[in-house]
């Protein structure tokens, strides 16, 4: 567990972690000569059980606000501590406004320097501490221990509260989830190179792992890890380490990157989120406003956009998109702060709902990301979207593995590979299937002559919001599971034959027994033409809808065999790349194999290349191993 404290400065913090865990959390030279926190400060405590404790000492100066922020952004636990002798002070309560905004729930007010005031003093602190608790938001449960670092007077009781805390937070479980690791400090030493220091905010990091630095992309392998001061093989979610980068620049790296799986590296630059103003705001956060952006432990100028007109008053809640100056990384769920355009005050904060929206408003995803539950979006967005779910999208989303969505896809939905995997409901693509065998009867009653109805046509009048490679992939399906037949860039019945007409028949039985007759030597339409007397123009037609049909295979777009002489003249394939050594031939040797002139020769080949039986390398051919 992660531990961070809060408050006003000069009110004991800093001595507090340090009576706890033995730790000076201040070390610059500049905190030692000033008797203040300037940065962040880290502390650990080693339990009975061997488990650890982590401590974040965050600056209580207001002018330190930026570096409190990047403290305690992944914390499990507050401590609020509030001085006896001063009680509640500016910081105190900007820095509740804060852990609250920042979604920590797990709270301890600590009551310090208690030996310096009397028992009713504490008692009146006790009740201002518990008056601005209940104006945050936290309720009764949060304790109140009164402590003296040098007395000793409530340490005991202060201990075994933490302890508890611990062996509730070890409960929770981020096996589902990708390693992400916020970077809150960056330094090099001698013999290792770069390092990151920061917090395990969800999977699993461990030795030899190659991560990314998002949002730049740039490629990180971890060569060591060490977790308060200790060399280990795996630091795991809301644990806080250190790690040793091998050949990745100082430069490379800064405060408010992030560590992640490959999967999840997408920077964004626009985030829809849900955000509250503090009710100590004297005007609504408008249209445009520029704002500070804290998350993780970045510091990002941004700006607010919402609907033309509207505003989020003080002490409201309300969905808005954040525009960003420059790329982050984020996922669903993680919490932010937003201070005023000179950072220096707190104006409100929330939780990211989707880290990539699209550039159109009022977007309907939002609405199903909230609940921050991906099964329970899952089912939402297939029940309501008609162009289906991205998985790849939605695993980004809550920082998932595309396996672990795949896999809350309920079995009798359908996912289709196009360029990502697309989930559609089992509602929708029957819907879309009865729309498809209506609309290719109808195309049939209405063109007898046509060999199949455009699959172009059909995606602009049933589903034109759909991308045409989706299309695609739904179509194959729905045409295996209706009976149709999907060739090329058509879709017909499967009874339907467009040359079943007298004139048609009349042709085929003229130009049939000549393709038999011909054998290898396969005519060309014109040949076909003078010889059978049937019409050019009409003959090349009908040998195109023979073809479409499977009656025919077409060669070029002047030859057609018969699929008896195809197979044929592929196993001769077979017979000439058997008789030459490492089974590769020229098309000259099987022009002798096959009886033909060269030029057929050659256009039977390249038929079967573009059909996968033969594989060209340079003026040789070769068979290939499988037909497909």
């Amino acid at each position: 567990m992660i531990i961070a404290t809060a408050g006003h400065i000069d009110h004991g913090k800093t001595t507090l972690v340090r009576s706890l865990t033995g730790i000076d959390t201040d070390q610059l030279p500049e905190e030692k000569a000033r008797g203040i926190s300037i940065d962040t400060g880290f502390a650990h405590w080693t339990l009975d059980d061997g488990a650890t404790i982590g401590f974040v000492d965050v600056p209580g100066h207001e002018r330190f606000v930026r570096n409190m922020l990047s403290g305690v952004y992944a914390v499990d636990h507050v401590l609020l501590v509030i001085a006896a002798d001063d009680s509640v002070m500016p910081q105190t309560r900007e820095h509740l406004q804060i852990i609250s905004l920042l979604g920590v729930t797990q709270a301890t007010v600590v009551i310090t320097k208690a030996d310096r005031v009397e028992a009713a003093r504490l008692g009146e602190v006790e009740a201002e501490a518990k008056v601005l608790l209940r104006g945050a938001g936290y309720g009764d449960d949060v304790a109140l221990i009164a402590v003296s670092a040098v007395t000793g007077q409530g340490m005991d009781a202060l201990r075994g509260r933490l302890v508890a805390a611990a062996t509730r937070a070890r409960d929770a479980d981020h096996s589902s989830a990708l390693p992400r690791f916020v970077v809150d400090r960056v330094f090099t030493a001698a013999g290792s190179g770069t390092i990151v220091r920061g917090t395990v905010i969800s999977g699993s990091i461990a030795a030899g792992d190659t991560l990314v630095i998002t949002p730049a992309g740039t490629p990180a392998r971890v060569r060591k890890l060490q977790r308060h001061g200790k060399a280990v093989d795996r630091a795991n979610a809301g644990e806080r380490c250190a790690i040793n980068l091998a050949n990745v620049e100082q430069t490379a790296v800064v405060r408010g990157d992030w560590l992640v799986a490959a999967a999840a590296h997408q920077p964004t630059d626009r985030l829809d989120v849900h955000v509250r103003v503090l009710a100590s705001e004297k005007q609504p956060l408008k249209h445009w406003t520029p704002v500070h952006l804290h998350i993780g432990a970045a510091d990002i100028v941004a700006r607010v956009a919402l609907r033309r007109g509207a505003s989020v008053p003080p002490g409201e809640q309300a969905n808005v998109q954040l525009r960003l100056k420059r790329p982050i990384h984020a996922a669903n769920g993680d919490r932010f702060i937003l201070r005023d355009n000179s950072a220096s005050r707190t104006i409100g904060g929330g939780a990211v709902i989707d880290p990539f929206p699209p550039t159109r408003r009022r977007d309907p995803r939002v609405a199903a990301l909230e609940g921050r539950n991906p099964e329970a979006a899952l089912q939402t967005l297939l029940a309501t979207s008609a162009e289906g779910v991205e998985l790849e999208w939605l695993a980004r989303v809550f920082n998932m593995p595309l396996s672990a969505v795949s896999a809350m896809v309920p079995t009798e939905a359908v996912i289709v590979q196009a360029k990502s995997h697309i989930a559609f409901s089992a509602e929708r693509v029957a819907q879309l299937q009865a729309q498809t065998v209506a609309r290719v009867q109808k195309f049939h009653a209405q063109n007898r002559g046509a060999t199949g109805l455009e699959l172009g046509q059909l995606h602009g009048e049933i589903a034109r919001t759909l991308p045409s490679e989706v299309f695609t992939a739904l179509a194959k399906l729905i045409a295996s599971r209706a009976g149709l037949v999907m060739q090329g860039s058509q879709l017909r019945a499967a009874s339907h034959d467009a040359t079943d007409n007298p004139r048609d028949a009349e042709a085929w039985q003229k130009v049939r027994p000549r393709l038999q007759d011909a054998a290898f030597a396969i005519p060309s339409v014109r040949e076909l033409a003078d010889a059978t007397g049937v019409p050019l123009q009409p003959l090349r037609d009908l040998m195109h809808r023979k073809s479409a049909k499977g009656e025919l295979v077409k060669i070029t777009l002047e030859r057609f065999a018969l699929p008896d002489t195809m197979e044929m003249l592929r196993q001769k394939v077979g017979e000439t790349a058997a008789a030459f050594p490492e089974g590769l031939f020229t098309a000259a040797q099987y022009r002798d194999v096959i009886g033909t002139g060269r030029g057929l020769a050659i256009e039977i080949l390249e038929c079967f290349d573009k059909q996968g039986v033969t594989l060209r390398r340079g003026n040789l051919r070769a068979l290939r191993k499988s037909k497909p």
